[in-house]
């Protein structure tokens, strides 16, 4: 089961959502410190990405963003600011997509 657990539903359609997903995770690597994989998929995508004391996946679909974290125990402290920087992150990068689209 995850720790931080965060839906942001858009309409971006996949290959711009893969776009914003790999903008994410080439941000997220440099600022958190954080490995990540991409695989891209037909239907969607999983970013994969680790650091010491944290693990999660980010789904990204034609229609979602899906971020599931697993954190240790050190990092439980933190959870509060984490699924708030989460949520604050992409939920900003969809409104301003969605918002370049018009």
């Amino acid at each position: 089961m995850s720790d931080v657990q965060f839906q942001q539903a858009h309409n971006l359609g996949l290959p711009k959502a893969r776009e914003l997903a790999q903008r994410w995770a080439d941000g997220a690597a440099a600022k958190m410190g954080l490995t990540c994989k991409h695989q891209e998929g037909a239907e969607q995508d999983v970013i994969s990405f680790e650091r010491s004391g944290v693990n999660g996946t980010m789904t990204v679909t034609a229609n979602s963003f899906d971020v599931n974290i697993k954190l240790g125990l050190m990092m439980k402290a933190f959870k509060p600011m984490i699924e708030a920087e989460i949520a604050k992150n992409v939920s900003r990068m969809v409104e301003k997509a969605s918002g370049s689209q018009a």
